[in-house]
């Protein structure tokens, strides 16, 4: 047994429009409230599912079982922590729908949905840092509290977290006006006004900013640019796993998966291409493909 205590916690309502995917969607708004450690719950539809069931005996999840067409969200529930340091979710769900035989229900974890129409409550535990950490007893990736054999992982998020443009212009902007007015104050003290009002204007700026995080996007690229899968290519995908490119447009490619020749399509501006190595046995490319912090 192991238990946990989190002591301050958020409540956080977040709603899933129509045609968003999970857990592509929430995984992005949990990292916009900064929320790498959570409870989940939710109800809603979806369009499209994918479960999965988890195989004691091969300590391994079974082959997964798609659900065509509508079906209501009976119940969902699932964690939130930190996997290699990115966010990770996992989600379980009991979906209801009608067949040709009646209602029929499904329940499994919930590997990826389209969603028609999701509302969800997060309780973000802001003082417990979780972490998934794999379990040799049973082979599956558990909860656990930071420890020192997982610290590095836990600690990166945090120092990434809190922007340190937006703390710079605050310490630096303010000293440099404010040393000015009060030379000129004592001829015109309504400058003196003007220049106080400046700072405050700049500092509202400087907080106000997370608009230099799509500045900061367009340098992917570059490394696409330099290193980029190709048709024919490996790539390992961090949620379809081993799959090979079967076409691509430039901004979205179009994956082949090893393990039951499903056709997935994929968005490179949601991804983060790391530097590719070659099979010495086959000469193919091979490119892992993570999610973008």
């Amino acid at each position: 047994m192991n238990v946990l205590e989190a002591r301050r916690a958020r409540h956080l309502i977040i709603r899933l429009d129509r045609g968003e995917e999970l857990p592509a969607a929430l995984v992005r708004a949990l990292d916009e409230a900064e929320a790498r450690a959570g409870w989940i719950e939710g109800t809603g539809s979806l369009e499209k599912a994918e479960i999965a069931l988890f195989d004691q005996a091969s300590r391994t999840y079974a082959k997964t079982r798609v659900l065509e067409g509508p079906c209501d969200v009976v119940a969902l529930s699932g964690s939130v922590a930190l996997q290699q340091g990115e966010t990770s979710l996992r989600l379980s769900a009991t979906l209801a729908r009608e067949s040709g035989v009646g209602l029929q229900l499904a329940a499994g974890e919930l590997v990826w949905a389209r969603v028609y129409g999701l509302e969800l409550r997060v309780t973000a535990f802001d003082d417990l840092p979780l972490v998934r950490a794999f379990d040799d007893r049973t082979g599956l990736m558990q909860l656990a509290a930071q420890s020192t054999g997982i610290a590095a992982t836990v600690s990166e998020p945090p120092r990434m977290a809190p922007p340190a443009q937006a703390a710079e212009p605050t310490r630096t902007a303010p000293p440099a006006q404010a040393a000015e007015p009060p030379r000129a104050m004592a001829p015109e003290p309504p400058r003196a006004a003007a220049s106080v009002a400046e700072p405050a204007r700049a500092a509202t700026t400087s907080v106000m900013e997370p608009a230099p995080l799509p500045l900061h996007r367009p340098v992917r690229p570059r490394q696409e640019e330099e290193s980029y899968p190709e048709v024919g290519d490996s790539v390992t995908h961090f949620h379809f796993g081993e799959c090979t490119v079967i076409s691509s447009d430039g901004e979205r490619i179009r994956l082949r998966q090893e393990r039951d020749g499903r056709v997935r399509e994929v968005s490179l501006t949601m991804l983060r291409i790391e530097p590719h190595t070659v099979d010495p046995a086959t000469g193919r490319k091979q490119f892992r493909l993570a999610r973008k912090n």
